[in-house]
């Protein structure tokens, strides 16, 4: 939902009228009010499959009335999002864009995944993946047709005036962390993530010094609460922090140890804060993190490699502020909230090519 956040106020800023279709949970009340301060129209309605023929009326009453241009969802699931395509249709939607947010991961590739994924790019103009190894997928697992996808990876906002102007030591005792050596993580605390490898790998260190600092909320939130008095070095869980920028102002390594991933956002954040990088070699991340040019990348599930690449950057300083200044570079400059919204809006007007004046009216769901 970040990223439908973002997206929207860039195509805001850019001119477009948007209205975003998100359901009612209270998970994505927070990047609902992000879209409404943008100024985009917010509707809360949700499609819960093929079955809910009330939320299917909704949607298509709501699609004929406002006429939108363009039809962009936003998906995981190639079944649940059918309904939604052929709802939207039935509302008059002639031009659709789908953005692929997690198409290898794997409780999504049943037997009729690829039935229904192929069925759905017959109703769509463009797919959108957020990298080079899901635009792959998607073409070798799902046969979705190589013509339909385009590659345009996530972007994220500069960090906020408050965190450009925080310093070091007052992020630090902001999060209530002594002056030794913070590694710091941001995302979502799910095994799939990668924490208890990351764990693993601080306590193989045997260094007291070390902090960790796991930013985020999930499952395994309160395990790690009841851990954290066990573990021989602070462990610090702050939840899911507003300000990412103003978090990673106390960090001094960033290590990202999932197991699957397409191109995640708190990892471009670091890139963006100059940090020193240690990530897995999964999904896109190879495709913004070059090993050993502007961050180190491990295997996933290998915790000795995570911990050997901390200590690697613990003991050599150069190395580390070598890899914070590239990384830094390489996301200011391929990674930006204002290239993702161009690149994006480019795709909008591409697909409305045939009309007399760009496309300037966009419905969201997601």
């Amino acid at each position: 939902m970040a990223h439908l956040a973002i997206l929207t106020r860039g195509l805001r800023e850019a001119g477009v009228t948007v209205h975003v279709v998100m359901p009612p949970a209270a998970a994505v009340d927070e990047a609902a009010a992000a879209c409404g301060a943008s100024g985009a129209q917010v509707t809360r309605l949700e499609v819960t499959g093929k079955t809910d023929l009330a939320g299917l009326s909704s949607l298509t009453m709501l699609v004929a009335r406002e006429a939108p241009d363009l039809f962009h969802l936003h998906l995981s699931s190639p079944v649940e999002g059918v309904p939604t395509l052929l709802a939207a249709r039935a509302g008059g939607v002639r031009r659709f864009v789908t953005t692929e947010h997690a198409p290898t991961w794997h409780p999504l590739r049943k037997i009729y995944s690829g039935a229904a994924k192929r069925f759905s790019t017959r109703l769509i103009q463009a797919v959108i993946a957020l990298s080079e190894e899901d635009a792959a997928f998607l073409w070798t697992e799902f046969g979705v047709p190589r013509r339909l996808i385009h590659v345009i990876p996530n972007g994220v906002p500069p960090p906020s005036a408050e965190a450009f102007l925080m310093s070091r030591e007052a992020a630090r005792r902001r999060l209530g962390v002594g002056e030794g050596p913070l590694v710091g993580y941001v995302g979502a605390l799910e095994e799939k993530k990668g924490i208890a490898d990351l764990i693993e790998a601080i306590t193989a260190l045997e260094d007291r010094r070390i902090a960790l600092a796991l930013a985020g909320d999930g499952s395994m939130l309160a395990g790690l609460r009841r851990r954290a008095a066990q573990l021989s070095f602070p462990l610090l869980l702050p939840g899911r922090v507003a300000d990412v920028a103003a978090f990673l102002a106390a960090v001094d390594f960033f290590v990202f140890p999932s197991h699957q991933e397409a191109l995640p956002l708190a990892l471009l954040e670091a890139m963006g804060a100059g940090l020193p990088i240690i990530a897995t070699r999964v999904g896109g991340i190879p495709e913004a993190i070059e090993d050993g040019v502007s961050g180190l990348l491990v295997e996933p599930h290998r915790p000795a490699q995570i911990a050997a690449a901390i200590r690697r950057l613990m003991t050599d300083a150069d190395l580390a502020r070598r890899l914070a200044a590239a990384a830094q570079v390489r996301g200011t400059q391929s990674f930006s909230e204002a290239e993702m919204t161009r690149r994006t809006l480019d795709l909008y007007n591409l697909i409305a090519r045939q009309k007399p004046a760009p496309a300037r009216r966009a419905a969201a769901q997601a």
